[in-house]
């Protein structure tokens, strides 16, 4: 488990670093090609935003990655082939992250850009699943609660929504991503529910 988690943190760590590299080489190209800062900047900002953008992301999957694997204490051959899988998704991000810096705006863009993601979020789900399923994979002091798979399975759902809202609507494309957000009132309001069913008269604790 441990060369598991160290792999993975390993690999998230390099595909966080890449992002940051093509606007490293073009400060150089801008440098010889006599532009200011300002300029450079000015020239940028698509591509800046867009690191910002996926270094975000790629800190958002690997918080929820680490939450998951706060529950694991043994590992299964689909366990990790998913989370192998999960960690393709990720190496995979700066690539659609300098299409969107080097490209116009589109539907295939938008679509690899976004797709990407939620393809690591799916994947997260169906590790969460994975592990809430089968309980030989978890910690015994630590199990998988519910609200983990609900929040992982919200998450999904609200990448997938964005997706299909910034391809077929152009207007939109990469603003879509802000659906995202709604999935953080959906969690309080499901932790307000859990919290008023344990409290209920009758109601048993763990």
């Amino acid at each position: 488990m441990d060369r598991l988690v160290f792999f993975t943190d390993a690999v998230t760590a390099i595909a966080i670093t890449l992002l940051v590299l093509p606007l490293v080489d073009s400060v150089t190209e801008a440098a010889h090609a006599g532009l200011s800062a300002v300029q450079f900047i000015g020239n940028n900002v698509a591509a800046i935003a867009g690191f910002a953008l996926s270094f975000l992301v790629i800190a958002r999957l690997w918080i929820a990655h680490h939450s998951t694997f706060e529950h694991v204490g043994s590992y299964s051959r689909p366990l990790l082939l998913l989370n192998l899988f999960w960690a393709f998704t990720v190496v995979v991000l700066p690539l659609p992250t300098e299409m969107v810096s080097q490209f116009r705006t589109s539907s295939v863009t938008v679509g690899v850009y976004i797709g990407t993601m939620a393809a690591s979020s799916l994947t997260l789900t169906a590790l969460t699943l994975l592990i809430r399923k089968h309980p030989q994979l978890e910690l015994e002091e630590n199990p998988m609660p519910s609200r983990e798979v609900f929040s992982s399975a919200v998450s999904t759902i609200g990448f997938f929504v964005a997706l299909i809202v910034g391809v077929l609507v152009p207007a939109i494309n990469f603003y879509a991503l802000l659906i995202i957000l709604l999935t953080i009132p959906l969690q309080r309001v499901y932790d307000r529910r859990s919290n008023a069913a344990l409290l209920a008269p009758g109601a048993q604790t763990s």
